[in-house]
């Protein structure tokens, strides 16, 4: 890793070579530290006013980097919960290896059963039903859990009515203007709230990184220096929302030390049946100042759920040279909601997009609520687990989803500041 720790066999401190990457003088005296290479040839350039005195990294192992965690002799733990390998071997043929058994399957059998480290024995006390009923289940499986957790305070669930504001023209009927339609339910949970949980919290809050950097790799018989990317807060993006922000006045009589908080969105319409049209649109939210390898493990429970988005059914639309691309409907009592106020007509394709896409930014623009604008523009003053005050800005700097969802949210600009940004994306999509 090329942590700060992993440099302490060089004597050499970090040192101060400049005042800005381009060598250009900014509006606050910036300065650039850089520390020596580690055993890796790996090395740190911070653009900061001091040098940090947190790093995430200083006391990481393997653990904090990986789930599986190699042990010598290849003890029973491997194998979880299959107490040892035979088991583990015929439990995965068991469930992996199709509902219709076939002759490749049943010879995949005599394989596992015919190799000479399968040990019968392992296998005749097994307690399969207890290791399946282990196997079906996760952190979150308690007996007290209930639907009302959904609008528990201290969950923070909250649940807003989604309306839309829907343009009649002249051309569409004798009473002309807007109506508004009620579409339905959003649940979501507060950002501010979910950032604020987010810093408290003695576990994560060692492993947030406060200052981006550069991270760069050089051999010991060159002076070139190449760039390593990897992290978010080693990404150009990250780098300039720092610069940004700490280039910009700051806040009337306050000195705090000024962080961006990157925050990832993650959403995805999710399928509930095989058969039907049930499903989900859930939006979560990580935070890109911790490591991607700290976001793979599932035990670290960090990705927030922080919305449901309203989504009925699917329908199929034919766009010039692009195959079919499935969007999300608005209800179904919608049409008739349109028709009512068109004299009966039957709205176009372009009035059922445009609705569609005032959908989507009602619910953005509830989860994007004044108290999130306010942390936006001013910050959120937070004294730290290591006893010092910050002062944490939110900067939204990925959102990833799927082919159709990016149609729906770049096809059609929007009122959202956030989500029009996605259309100017240098992307292969419209």
């Amino acid at each position: 890793m090329p942590g700060l720790q992993s440099e302490q066999s060089s004597p050499e401190p970090p040192q101060s070579i400049g005042t800005s990457f381009n060598d250009s003088l900014p509006s606050r005296a910036l300065r650039i530290f850089q520390t020596p290479r580690n055993a890796f040839g790996l090395f740190r350039r911070y653009l900061s006013e001091k040098f940090p005195s947190h790093d995430p990294e200083k006391h990481i192992d393997l653990p904090d980097l990986s789930e599986d965690i190699p042990t010598e002799g290849g003890a029973p733990d491997d194998f979880y919960p299959y107490p040892n390998a035979s088991s583990f071997l015929l439990g995965d043929w068991y469930w992996n290896g199709g509902i219709q058994k076939s002759r490749d399957s049943f010879r995949e059998l005599l394989n596992i059963v015919g190799d000479p480290r399968f040990r019968p024995d392992d296998v005749r006390d097994t307690q399969w039903r207890k290791i399946d009923s282990k196997l079906g289940m996760n952190n979150f499986d308690q007996e007290n859990t209930a639907d009302e957790e959904w609008l528990d305070e201290d969950a923070g669930w909250k649940k807003t009515l989604v309306s839309i504001s829907v343009p009649f023209a002249k051309r569409q009927t004798k009473k002309p203007g807007p109506r508004d339609f009620v579409v339905g339910d959003l649940y979501h949970r507060s950002l501010v709230s979910v950032i604020r949980e987010k810093l408290a919290s003695p576990h994560d809050s060692r492993h947030m990184h406060y200052e981006p950097f550069q991270l760069f790799w050089r051999r010991p018989d060159t002076r070139d220096d190449v760039r390593v990317h990897g992290e978010l807060y080693t990404s150009p993006a990250f780098l300039s929302a720092q610069r940004e922000l700490q280039e910009s006045p700051g806040e009337p009589g306050c000195s705090l030390p000024r962080v961006v908080l990157a925050l990832m969105f993650w959403s995805d319409a999710t399928q509930l049946t095989s058969f039907g049209t049930a499903q989900l649109w859930p939006a979560y939210l990580c935070f890109g100042n911790e490591s991607k390898y700290r976001r793979c493990k599932p035990n670290c429970h960090l990705f927030n759920h922080v919305a449901y988005f309203q989504s009925v059914s699917h329908f199929s639309l034919r766009i010039v040279q692009l195959p079919f691309i499935y969007a999300f409907q608005l209800p179904d009592g919608f049409k008739d909601f349109a028709s009512k106020h068109m004299d009966g007509k039957k709205p176009s394709s372009k009035f059922m997009a445009h609705c569609r896409r005032e959908l989507l930014h009602a619910q953005w623009d509830i989860l994007l609520d004044d108290e999130f604008l306010e942390a936006y523009q001013h910050g959120i003053a937070f004294e730290c687990r290591d006893g010092i005050m910050r002062r944490f800005y939110p900067r939204m700097l990925t959102y990833s989803a799927d082919y159709k969802e990016k149609y729906v949210k770049c096809a059609f600009p929007g009122r959202s500041s956030f989500l029009t940004q996605m259309q100017n994306y240098p992307g292969r999509y419209p």
